[in-house]
């Protein structure tokens, strides 16, 4: 379905364990650079466990425990030589509820590139100026960079988040359900932010909202009961899924 010189993450017989339960049973599924994919199922069908999954965040959870590879750019993620930091640079990610540091908006953004050795003012305010533009806020924010990030709407909030993603220069963005806590308006700024984003990112999105996954992807996967479904372009699965439980999902016969 993609073409191997064309894919920049790959899940290769991942399960995954939170304890003694199985989140993850066998899945095998392949990312597309510059493509969105969006995941979509019922509430702890394991779609949210997969994003995690691909930068290493479910390692700060005590007691989990992965099997199977996680290979991106031709590397597994999961190697012992691996350094998750690096893994999550490249990886970043973006959260359900927008989750601004308490400090100006200038330093969330520089917070991460100061830590990575980043220390030139010139270098750092055309890294500000550059990821707000990208996350479609500079125009709004520009004037009151030095105030507090907690003082942006909800929906400024979670484009600063994705601007202080950008700014680490990741290859591809992880959205676990973006615009899940924000209006209609929001919602429909931060879906045209994911059009405009994926000429130079590839962005995996976690949504319960199945006409996000419509508007905004080029893949999508189904989950259920920690299995991968079905996995196909997204106009095809919408329309003529290969699976009667993807079908049945999608018409709200159940989830």
């Amino acid at each position: 379905m993609i073409r191997l010189d064309d894919i920049i993450i790959q899940a290769k017989n991942v399960n995954f364990y939170y304890g003694s339960f199985k989140a993850l049973i066998d899945v095998t599924i392949d990312f597309e650079k510059n493509k969105v994919t969006a995941l979509i199922g019922p509430s702890g069908c394991g779609k949210s466990t997969l994003l995690r999954l691909l930068n290493r965040m479910n390692d700060l959870i005590d007691g989990t425990r992965v099997e199977g590879e996680v290979i991106f750019e031709g590397a597994n993620i999961y190697a012992s030589n691996v350094d998750p930091v690096d893994v999550r640079r490249r990886i970043g990610m973006v959260f359900q509820k927008p989750n601004p540091f308490p400090k100006s908006i200038f330093n969330n953004i520089t917070y991460g590139p100061k830590l990575s050795g980043i220390s030139r003012k010139t270098d750092l305010e055309a890294l500000v100026e550059r990821s707000l533009i990208q996350a479609s806020l500079w125009n709004e924010v520009k004037d009151i960079l030095s105030q507090s990030a907690m003082m942006l709407s909800g929906g400024q909030q979670q484009r600063l988040c994705i601007a202080r993603a950008l700014a680490m220069k990741p290859d591809v963005l992880l959205m676990d359900e973006p615009t899940s806590a924000l209006d209609p308006i929001s919602t429909a700024k931060i879906e045209e932010l994911i059009e405009e984003l994926k000429k130079n990112y590839t962005i995996i999105i976690v949504t319960h909202n199945m006409q996000q996954a419509a508007r905004v992807s080029d893949y999508t996967g189904f989950f259920y009961l920690g299995k991968l479904i079905e996995y196909n372009q997204t106009d095809r699965l919408f329309t003529t899924p290969d699976v009667k439980q993807t079908e049945d999902y999608i018409t709200g016969r159940f989830g």
